[in-house]
């Protein structure tokens, strides 16, 4: 971690803000923070703690802590804390409070972290300081700031607690494999447990029982074998008896069914007759009755369709000689289209020439404006040049006449400083005399309570003495009391002639009374009151008297270092006023200085004035120059469109065709001309679009009355041959009929009339013959597979009952068989499975005593301590490197057995001796060196380039030559990329600090933080 910037406010002694800037003390590596006791050096530290974890060494949670850290005079506590962590990014922690409206009571502490991303401070989820760091509270002030109190802590801790340390901060947990290996052994002896329940269900599993098995499955096959054969034998005869009984039921049946066949066999020769006729009458006569009706249908339409089309041919010429009328009439206007179009040029020819000479007209009174304007651009030309160089003789004049600036500035600073000094002077007489009279009241208030601040303190402590003197006096009365009450118990029991319990005296003169002893602890208890009373009084008035005192000598040490402050800003009076050289001023008359000072400005204000005025009247010449030459070349543009709207008017007269009297229609509007081009076009339009739809119009009907006339003829000549084909059916019907012997058409017609189904009566009679000679052929099959048959029913039934027997008694065996056979595959699978557990049984067996093994290494943090053993030794090893050099090679560091620290003396043969041995600032110089090899482990962990250590405390108990070694050690730490800084109230150390910030207290202001 590396420091950049902290503010704070209302944080215990600081009751105003006050900033840290840690980028100008970082930079030489080493730095330190110097001021008096109780001025809120340590306070620095404890705000970049809290700022950070929320934590802080002086209070914990339960003491108020939020009411005891704020400044009593200030009503809100904020701390702002900047810094790159180990990965150099830039973090912000922010922590606050305030006081509510009663003054013991405050807000909760509020807590924000923020991370510098695209140059804005982002929000952070979480302000745990840990995971920004990479290290906890305790490791944070540890190795980066140490508190007071802390720094020899780890030097000076037991065997066990340096090892808890050394676990937390290097992480050692991973190490502690106690616990994991008693998991795995819980593990392992519960896989052991579940092994052995396992293996108690195979305790009749054995290669044993496997081959016993194996004999019983051989013998039930051979058995299987046997009656599997037996039966098949009893198979066979019962498969020829089925036989044998299913061809005589067949021969029966057959025989029924040819007898029914037999029955219908007359009506099947009457369908086939029938059949032959209907075949014979569709084959001959059908197709040309057929055609008889087609033709006599299609001449029937035909006659229609000639009538239909005569009718047509005589309307269509009508309609060719109505429509070549009407295209003969418009005929002379569409031959003189070329000439109107024409026309229409020259018309738009004419309607340019208008447009042409408006333009002309625009143009030529442009031109005539634009020339006189351009003159009055020359003559302005040339007044601003003559302007121009009146302005230039006038300032060089003025520039020749002024005062040289810089002396006028000298002299100004010169007065400025004597000012200051003259105010600085004003200061130091009024704060001495604030002083002076803060000091009169102070001594006022001694010696209104006859005290002086040289003897307060001898009288207030004889006065305090003696009342301490008094209260022993009247302890001793008040112990001899309480004696005289004990013995009064026992006045009760005297009487006269009986012994007394303490003397044993028979006579009793003056006994005591109860009374008397309580009227004296009346009186003790008031004296003790007003001793008591007067005792605190007196410790009041030392207090408020010691704190006077302090007062007075702060005041007169504020005195002392102001009269040096003024005896210094005298001397630089003296020293300035000899540096005063300039002979044309006076030294004690600054209003003329000012008179002159205020003239130069005055001049440079009109220098001044007179050069942008030049520069305007410079840019008005060019302005003036650009815009003739701009208006030049538009008025010379004017000119030469005229010219070029002159040529297109004359060239546009020249291409007219067939106006020859143009000049007619030079007087003439647009509005004109645009409406006779108009009805001219209409025209065309009108003429070539009738003349087309006509001529279109009369094609189309000689086109439609060629078709009519085509279609008719063709029509014609096809009524001729369908009467001639109709004559030639009509005769061929005829010679049918005498052939098949009918005596006229209409037998012929009803015979094809009828609904007869050729296809599926031809079937019928088909599948009626194929039956019947199959059942012929089968029966005549059957009777010779009968001949030799000598089947029986009751033998056949007995067959049957055998075969069922045998059957069941097959099953059983194939029934035993497979179940051998399965349970001898189980058993094997068994037995594989057995062996795989007590395979791993022994895995596991083996396994408990590598576990148990492990166990007794890593019990009792055992591996743990060794780790932390390794670590130590290392830092210890980088602790002598620079132990050695701050001791002169007479120290060195080691471990005892138990782990604890322990000195080697070089001076005394080497011999080891307690670090509780060493002298205050050999101490000091062991913690430091420990805690700087502590802090660059931490580093190497955190991958951190440059990093930060901050000592609170330690350098008082060093002497002269400690002190150099112990800072050639500290600066040799910017080398390592380290940044260190100290803590201390020695002001001797002050000078030798590269980079330093000083605390002051201010009873009015607060702690006060100026940097060096």
């Amino acid at each position: 971690m590396l420091p950049i910037y902290l503010s704070l406010e209302g944080l215990y002694s600081y009751q105003k803000k006050q900033e840290v800037d840690f980028t100008q003390l970082t930079e030489g590596g080493l730095f330190g923070i110097f001021g008096a006791v109780g001025s809120g050096k340590s306070s620095i530290l404890e705000a970049i703690s809290f700022a950070l974890y929320g934590e802080t060494e002086r209070l914990n949670k339960q003491e108020k802590r939020a009411y005891n850290m704020l400044n009593l005079k200030s009503d809100t506590a904020i701390i702002d804390f900047h810094f790159l962590n180990f990965e150099g990014r830039k973090f912000r922690f922010v922590a606050q409070w305030r006081r509510k409206k009663k003054f013991e009571e405050t807000t909760s502490i509020e807590r924000y972290a923020y991370e510098w991303q695209d140059s804005n401070w982002l929000p952070l989820e979480s302000a745990d300081g840990a995971k920004v760091t990479n290290l906890s509270y305790p490791n944070f002030r540890r190795t980066i700031i140490i508190p007071q109190g802390q720094f020899m802590e780890f030097l000076e801790l037991k065997g066990k607690e340096r090892s808890d340390m050394m676990k937390e901060i290097f992480f050692l947990n991973q190490y502690d494999l106690g616990p994991k290996v008693s998991l795995l052994q819980s593990d392992n002896n519960k896989k052991i447990e579940h092994i052995k329940g396992a293996l108690t269900g195979y305790d009749e599993v054995s290669e044993e029982i496997i081959v016993e098995q194996e004999r019983s499955l051989i013998e039930s096959k051979r058995n299987l074998a046997d009656v599997k054969l037996e039966f098949e034998k009893i198979t066979q005869q019962l498969h020829a008896l089925r036989l044998e009984k299913e061809n005589k039921s067949d021969l029966d049946h057959k025989e029924q069914q040819l007898a029914d066949l037999e029955l219908q066999h007359p009506q099947i020769q009457r369908y086939e007759k029938e059949l032959q006729q209907f075949e014979s009458v569709t084959q001959n006569f059908r197709e040309p009755i057929n055609n008889l009706h087609d033709i006599t249908s299609r001449k029937e339409q035909l006659l229609i369709k000639i009538e239909k089309l005569k009718d047509n041919k005589q309307l269509l010429n009508t309609q060719i000689a109505e429509t070549a009328s009407q295209l003969e009439g418009i005929k002379e206007d569409y031959e003189a289209l070329a000439t109107s179009r024409k026309k229409t040029d020259d018309y738009r020819l004419l309607i340019t020439n208008t447009d042409l000479q408006q333009q002309k007209i625009e143009l030529q009174s442009r031109v005539d404006r634009g020339t006189p304007f351009i003159e009055q651009t020359r003559q302005k030309e040339k007044e601003l040049s003559v302007q121009l160089g009146k302005e230039e003789e006038q300032l060089e004049t003025a520039k020749n006449s002024r005062i040289q600036t810089q002396e006028l500035m000298a002299v100004e600073n010169w007065y400025q400083k004597q000012e200051q000094l003259q105010k600085d002077t004003l200061d130091v007489h009024t704060k001495i005399a604030k002083l002076t009279q803060d000091l009169a009241s102070y001594r006022r208030q001694l010696e209104e309570i006859n005290l002086s601040e040289t003897n307060w303190q001898e009288i207030l402590k004889d006065k305090i003495d003696k009342v301490a003197t008094a209260s022993n006096l009247l302890k001793e009365r008040e112990n001899a009391l309480l004696v005289k009450q004990e013995l009064s118990q026992y006045v009760l029991k005297l009487h006269d002639g009986s012994p007394c319990p303490l003397c044993g005296s028979l006579e009793h003169p003056a006994p005591m009374h109860e009374e008397d002893w309580v009227l004296e602890v009346k009186v003790l208890d008031n004296e003790r009151d007003k001793l008591t009373q007067l005792d605190q009084e007196l410790r009041e008035q030392y207090a408020k008297v010691s704190a006077v005192t302090v007062l007075i000598t702060d005041k007169l040490n504020e005195t002392k270092g102001l009269k040096q402050q003024e005896k210094e800003i005298n001397d630089l009076i003296s020293l300035h006023d000899s540096t005063f050289t300039w002979n044309n001023f006076e030294k004690g008359n600054r209003n003329s200085f000012e008179t002159q000072k205020k003239q130069a400005q005055q001049l440079e204000v009109k220098i001044l004035e007179q050069e942008n005025s030049i520069k305007d009247i410079r840019k008005q010449i060019q302005e003036t120059q650009e815009n003739l030459a701009k208006y030049e070349k538009s008025l010379d543009d004017f000119k030469n469109q005229v010219k070029i709207v002159d040529a297109k008017i004359s060239h546009n007269i020249q291409q007219l065709k067939t106006i020859s009297d143009h000049a007619s229609y030079e007087k003439a509007d647009k509005a004109t001309l645009v409406k006779a081009l108009a009805e001219l076009e209409r025209k065309i339009e009108t003429v070539e679009k009738q003349y087309i739809e006509w001529n279109e119009i009369l094609n189309q009907r000689r086109t439609q009355f060629a078709a009519v006339a085509g279609q008719y003829t063709e029509a014609h000549e096809q009524y001729i041959t369908l009467t001639a084909q109709l004559q030639a059916l009509q005769g061929t019907i005829n010679s049918l009929l005498k052939e098949f012997q009918f005596e006229d058409i209409t037998i012929v017609k009803s015979i094809l009339e009828k609904s007869f189904d050729i296809l599926k009566t031809r079937e019928r009679i088909q599948q009626f013959y194929v039956q019947y000679n199959t059942l012929h052929t089968r029966i005549a099959e059957l009777r010779e597979l009968m001949k030799n048959s000598t089947f029986s029913q009751e033998a056949f039934e007995e067959i049957e009952k055998i075969h069922e027997l045998k059957k069941e008694e097959l099953e059983l065996e194939l029934t035993l068989s497979g179940t051998l056979e399965k349970e001898l595959a189980r058993l094997t699978i068994e037995l594989g499975k057995k062996k795989t557990l007590l395979s791993s049984y022994e895995q596991l067996n083996s396994r408990k005593e590598n576990l148990r093994i492990l166990d007794n290494m890593f019990k009792g943090n055992g591996f743990i301590n060794y780790v932390s053993s390794i670590h130590l030794a290392r830092l210890c090893e980088i602790a002598n490197q620079r132990f050695h050099r701050l001791t002169k090679n007479q120290l060195s560091l080691c471990l005892n057995e138990s782990n604890e620290f322990e000195v080697i003396d070089f001076l005394h043969e080497g011999h080891q001796r307690s670090v509780k041995t060493l002298s205050g600032g050999q101490s000091f110089q062991a913690s430091l060196c420990l805690a700087l090899a502590l802090a660059e482990n931490i580093q190497s962990l955190n991958k951190a380039d440059r990093n930060f250590f901050f000592i609170d405390e330690g350098f008082g108990t060093q002497d002269a030559e400690s002190i150099n070694t112990v800072f050639d050690t500290l600066q040799y730490l910017h080398h390592e990329n380290r940044v260190v800084g100290i803590i201390s109230h020695v002001d001797e150390l002050k000078e030798r600090m590269p980079r330093s910030v000083s605390i002051t207290k201010d009873l009015e202001k607060g702690s006060q933080i100026t940097h060096n």
